[in-house]
């Protein structure tokens, strides 16, 4: 299962990489720098992609659903992306994220193993 910094950095080389003056944004690139670094700039990358026109937005949605990645939607909303925070961690640490995980994990916005380790984490807190 990918990392919450392997699908944003993926996520932000996406955006980017339509103008070769943003090669430092490289997935390669952004993968060796820290977590935070990375979260920053995909909220960066968020925004710019909110402002793109809908025909843009949509091939940059086909484009992450074929690599396996969360839809652009999915990555605009806060909620996900804490989603992804918690996922990132392995565990459930409070009652507000039990109900984050498990409200999203009834969603069709995840793949297959991101639902499985869903899941786990629930059947563990509720353990």
């Amino acid at each position: 299962m990918k990392t919450e910094k392997e699908i944003l950095a993926e996520f932000v080389a996406l955006v980017f990489r339509a103008n070769d003056a943003f090669d430092c944004l490289s997935k390669e690139n952004l993968m060796k720098g820290s977590l935070t670094s990375v979260r920053i700039v995909a909220n960066d990358a968020i925004e710019i992609s909110s402002q793109m026109r809908k025909t843009d937005q949509a091939e940059l949605d086909s484009k992450l659903l074929s690599i396996g990645l969360p839809s652009l939607s999915s990555l605009q909303d806060k909620s996900f992306r804490e989603f992804l925070k918690v996922l990132n961690r392995g565990s459930i640490k409070k009652e507000q994220e039990y109900r984050l995980v498990s409200s999203i994990s009834k969603t069709e916005l995840l793949s297959n193993e991101q639902q499985e380790s869903a899941y786990y984490m629930l059947e563990r807190y509720e353990l």
